[in-house]
């Protein structure tokens, strides 16, 4: 991943203030104090129904300030309840319950006879004076509170009864007691020793993975993240190495629950409190890790929360996306929050300070671009997370802007297209524009890959906005696209997975403007892709090939660099483009070219995506006369391409074609006008309707260029055009029925049929029929023949034409015998079970017809036969 620009922006600091606690031990994640836990986080809970152990009694009983100062302890219903403190007989007996001050506040202390008549009172002052001093002394108070937490922490560690409810949550609230016990009061224990030896981590983890996915029915999840918090706020030695697993448990455990929506109303405020915990126990990760740390935490925090924001699953989306926003919330005000006091303590300085630089903020950019273009919750919750990290980077980085940044930010001001803050409305290219000024050259890559990630068909994302965020880079393409090699890599590999019409519209001008910006070396290493073996390389290249600027560009690049008799000294597949690079240069003879067995193994390559990428070259290359000129050394294996099966394949040929013969001279193309004619004729009744259609063009153009000479030859092939083009006429497909009429009048024309002309010119079509069986008597059979066919046709009309024409020609027919009536009359009958209702009836109307005439036919026949 690029980095961004060595000039840091002095805006973005890391303050860091160590208690006294964090300075007597080294951190193991980089032996710098961790940040000083605030007071919010040391307001823990307590499970409440819990019985402390007596020793924790002594906290509630106790005067001292750190137990006043304790919410958590106030609020204890452990202390409330504890039968030391409301019951005991000792405490409602000893003379030391009359002369401590929390003695004299207590309800219980001032309604005790005993407590006023105990003998013992008077009779014992050094005994008395003892037991004050054991109750008062908070150091002990406070030492028997931490070893009942480590007590019941280490039975429980090795117990059986780990699944037991209350217990697991007792389990929590004592570590959170002792976490507290220890960090306040300043007892000594090393408590990163504790959590190591009795894997505090490893078992809250243990217990996160047991809880069931598909419901929420306790605050297990809730209180687990909180007491993970205190650990990192308390300990965050003891969370080392451990987070990543802590952070996907947490995820997973609370991620892939139900939506809110689908749980009962009485059951959503627990939701709501388990989701909000998890904001932060990831703050106090961010909080609690060593300074120079703190990118890096925050990169993984957001790296695995990006997974997330993916995932197929909308629940787990907006869940995601969530946290990203609350975390951005948190960057803002923790470090945006700090700027002037620091600046205002080292104004003199001219130390270069830390700056917060997240490696994954461009791919995270790119991702909440795309999700904002929507109208649901998410796009909602995405554009308040772009909000902050807008201000972010425009209030951190104006001292680290380059001159290409400031320059793009200049230029979008005038244009007036950077609107803020963003709206519903803003799209992902408006938004992109706002921040484009403020991103590193390897941050605006992130977000160009993402983009294009986003487009494949199985992606889960909105492939508008992924289009709209790609019109940002299309709009300032110098700016946006300057990796040209990583971005043409990242095409490679999702082009063969990208079909959506819009996507792939967007991504044949981003290969464009990519072309443009090529250098000669990339130019050199494109072409090293070996089309055969790379399909998505054929794609690319299909592009590139198609726009006469862009494979000028690239061809004539390459060609200055590289000795062109090197090239193809071997009939191998990845010398195609090359060899279209020579066929691109008006200066390379015809002897330069070399033998034409080299295309022509292209031309016959078993891979249709190779067939096409070579004929969608020459189509390019054939713009020019000069140039299709060189073509025809391979234009019978051009015609041969006719014959494919791929109709992409054989429309690229026909274009081909098409260049070749509107730019030869008539003499040269005479040479193959009676080839190309008969190859053309089948494909007249192509599926394909621009088959069609391209064909008949080419075929008119065929027959216009050998008009004056008239070759006999040519004239059998034109006579069998006329009755294809006279049915083509009636085509479902305006043009070809357009080009089929225009073709017939330039056959009638080359055939010299006046009449025949004139009708297909004034478009008669229901004459022209009896104008060819009239005026061709001795092709009736051989019309009987072509039509055939089309009694079968996918287009109705033609069916019905077939059906009619079949039956006028049957009239024509010089066989009038019995038999050729009933081979005719068995043609028929194959109509009659036609789908179309009309077909069927018309069918019939001319078999009945027909079958009258042949017995009017016999009956005459017999009656001669009678009389002679």
């Amino acid at each position: 991943m690029p980095q961004p620009p060595a000039h840091r922006s002095r805006r973005f600091i890391l303050v860091t203030s160590p208690t006294p606690e964090t300075l007597s031990e080294s951190d193991e994640e980089g032996d710098i104090p961790p940040r000083q836990p605030r007071l919010a986080w040391q307001e823990t809970w307590s499970s409440e129904g819990s019985s402390r152990p007596a020793e924790d009694s002594l906290l509630a009983e106790g005067s001292s300030p750190a137990a006043e100062s304790s919410p958590a302890e106030e609020s204890s219903p452990a202390a409330e309840s504890s039968p030391a403190a409301d019951s005991s007989p000792a405490a409602e007996s000893s003379p030391a319950a009359e002369s401590s001050p929390a003695a004299e506040s207590s309800p219980a202390a001032e309604s005790s006879p005993a407590a006023e008549s105990s003998p013992a009172a008077e009779s014992s002052p050094a005994a008395d004076s003892k037991d004050e001093s054991q109750l008062l002394d908070p150091n002990k108070a406070w030492k028997l509170c931490k070893d009942s937490a480590m007590e019941f922490i280490e039975a429980y560690v090795s117990g059986t009864e780990k699944d037991k409810e209350e217990q697991k949550m007792l389990f929590l609230s004592k570590i959170c007691a002792l976490c507290r016990t220890v960090s306040e009061k300043g007892l000594t224990l090393d408590l990163h020793a504790f959590c190591r030896k009795n894997k505090l981590v490893e078992n809250i983890m243990a217990l996160l993975e047991k809880e069931p996915m598909d419901s929420l029915n306790t605050e297990f999840r809730q209180k687990a993240m909180e007491t993970i918090a205190v650990l990192s706020n308390t300990v965050p030695r003891a969370l080392h190495g451990k987070k990543e697993s802590l952070r996907h448990a947490c995820y997973r455990s609370v991620f892939f629950l139900p939506p809110e929506s689908d749980v009962p109303e009485t059951e959503r405020v627990l939701y709501t409190k388990t989701m909000n915990a998890m904001d932060p126990m990831l703050v106090a990760f961010v909080r609690n890790c060593p300074t120079a740390s703190v990118s890096a935490e925050l990169q993984n925090i957001l790296e695995v929360l990006l997974d997330f924001a993916g995932s197929r699953n909308s629940t787990v989306r907006e869940r995601a996306v969530t946290r990203i926003e609350r975390l951005s919330d948190f960057i803002l005000s923790y470090f945006v929050a700090d700027i002037s006091d620091y600046n205002e303590k080292h104004k003199d300085s001219h130390d270069d300070p830390r700056e917060l630089y997240i490696p994954i903020l461009g791919q995270l950019l790119g991702h909440l671009f795309i999700v904002s273009c929507g109208t649901d919750s998410v796009s909602c919750t995405a554009l308040g997370a772009l909000f902050r990290f807008y201000e972010i980077i425009s209030d951190g980085r104006e001292c680290s802007l380059t001159k290409d940044m400031e320059n793009y930010a200049e230029r979008r001001k005038n244009l007036k297209d950077t609107a803020f803050p963003f709206t519903v409305m803003s799209t992902p290219c408006d938004i992109a524009k706002a921040f484009g000024g403020f991103l590193f050259p390897s941050e605006r890559l992130d977000i160009i890959l993402t983009a294009l990630e986003a487009l494949p068909d199985s992606s889960i994302h909105d492939k508008k906005g992924a289009c709209s965020l790609l019109d940002a880079a299309l709009d300032d393409p110098d700016y946006w696209l300057t990796d040209v090699p990583t971005i043409m890599d990242c095409i490679r590999k999702n082009l063969d997975s990208i079909h959506t019409a819009s996507a792939r519209r967007c991504l044949d001008s981003l290969l464009l403007q990519l072309t443009n910006l090529m250098s000669r070396e990339e130019v050199k290493n494109l072409l090293q892709f070996s089309p055969p073996s790379d399909s998505t390389a054929l794609g690319m290249w299909e592009v590139v090939l198609a726009m006469p600027q862009t494979l000028q560009k690239v061809l004539n690049a390459l060609m200055e660099d590289l000795p062109l008799r090197n090239w193809c000294t071997a009939v191998t597949e990845d010398t195609c483009i090359r060899r279209l690079a020579m066929l691109a240069q008006n200066h390379v003879s015809e002897e330069e070219f070399g033998n034409p067995v080299h295309l022509q193994s292209y031309l016959k390559h078993p891979s249709p995506a190779m067939r096409l990428m070579a004929l969608k070259g020459l189509s390019t290359v054939s713009e020019s006369p000069e140039k299709a000129r060189k073509i025809q050394v391979v234009l019978p294996d051009i015609l041969e391409a006719l014959q494919d099966t791929n109709a992409d394949v054989v429309l690229k040929a026909l274009l081909v074609l098409r260049n070749v013969m509107a730019r030869v001279e008539r003499r040269e193309a005479g040479r193959t006008a009676l080839q190309l004619a008969e190859k053309l004729l089948p494909l007249f009744d192509h599926e394909s309707s621009q088959v069609r259609e391209h064909s008949i063009c080419l075929f008119q153009a065929v027959t216009e260029a050998v008009l004056r000479q008239r070759k006999r030859a040519l004239k059998r092939t034109v006579h069998s055009s006329l009755l294809p083009l006279y049915f083509r006429m009636r085509d479902q497909s305006e043009s070809v029925a357009k080009a089929s009429g225009e073709a017939l009048v330039v056959a009638a024309e080359f055939l010299r049929r006046k009449e025949l002309k004139h009708l297909a010119q004034t478009k008669q079509t229901c004459r022209i029929g009896e104008c060819l069986l009239q005026q061709d008597g001795g092709r009736v059979e051989e019309y009987l023949q072509q039509s055939q066919p089309y009694l079968q046709d996918s287009q109705t009309v033609l069916r019905l034409e077939a059906v009619r024409f079949i039956g006028l020609a049957a009239r024509y027919s010089g066989d009038q015998s019995e038999e050729k009536q009933n081979e005719i009359i068995s043609v028929l009958r194959s109509s009659g079970k036609d789908v179309e209702p009309m077909v069927r009836c018309l069918a019939a109307q001319t078999i009945m017809i027909l079958a009258s005439r042949r017995n009017r036919t016999s009956g005459r026949r017999f009656r001669q036969l009678w009389c002679c």
